[in-house]
């Protein structure tokens, strides 16, 4: 039970005996009705002196809620600022400038979408795949797939048997690498669709040379970072890697 109400308690009690008796008369009802609320005042401060020295000395001895009780200050104080800025920055939109131009807000309220959007008719015509081989080297084996940690296809093969291009096309880049390829051939096809070879041996065109698929690039080998001889095939659409079963022949 709180202090204060407590004395107001006893204050009223005594006031009721006092009348009950009727011994008194009424100034001297008034003064010890003025000297309880006194002591209930007093009462109700030392409760709250009592009351700031056991926050002071669980605030000191416990490092948690003093630091809660930081933030919590330090979050006021911010919400309060960033609150008297807002009110402050907005009747100035207008004259807020960057590099000299005027920044204008648009109003959500005021967005006018157009909701009638023409429609325009267009065909799509299949882009036909240049590339007339399965695999690059005769009788080769797919020892590793395309995947996302291999955008390639790996083909096996004897050392040193002839790498042909899967279609006709311009020799972009002949030679060695050292991202772990080896020697290399790139071959474009046009329409955005680029082959490359790697792990050569021999290297038997350059880079201009117009190839078909009679053509020899050069000769399965072992250069690079391999563990056995076979080309490396990649198959890029737009300069990205893709998997090159999507755009081989079925047969």
């Amino acid at each position: 039970m709180k202090l204060k109400t407590f004395a107001r308690m006893q204050t009223r009690i005594v006031l009721k005996l006092l009348k009950k008796k009727g011994k008194t008369k009424a100034a001297p009802v008034l003064r010890l009705r003025r000297k309880a609320i006194k002591i209930a005042h007093l009462e109700s401060y030392i409760a709250l002196y009592l009351l700031h020295r056991i926050l002071k000395r669980q605030l000191k001895i416990r490092p948690r809620i003093r630091l809660i009780s930081v933030v919590i200050v330090l979050l006021g104080i911010f919400y309060i600022t960033s609150k008297q800025a807002v009110a402050y920055i907005k009747p100035k939109e207008a004259d807020i400038k960057i590099n000299g131009h005027a920044i204008v807000l648009a109003d959500s309220n005021t967005l006018n979408v157009n909701k009638n959007v023409s429609e325009q008719d267009a065909t799509v015509f299949p882009k036909l795949s240049p590339f007339e081989f399965k695999k690059p080297v005769t009788d080769g084996v797919l020892s590793q797939g395309y995947s996302a940690y291999h955008r390639a296809n790996d083909i096996a093969a004897p050392y040193d048997s002839p790498i042909h291009p899967l279609g006709a096309g311009t020799v972009e880049f002949a030679g060695a690498v050292f991202d772990g390829k080896g020697n290399i051939v790139l071959v474009d096809h046009g329409n955005g669709l680029k082959t490359l070879y790697a792990h050569m041996n021999k290297i038997a065109v350059g880079a201009g040379n117009k190839v078909t698929t009679d053509s020899t690039l050069g000769t399965i080998g072992l250069t690079g970072r391999t563990t056995g001889s076979h080309v490396h095939l990649e198959v890029y659409n737009e300069d990205v890697a893709i998997d090159p079963a999507s755009v081989l022949p079925e047969n």
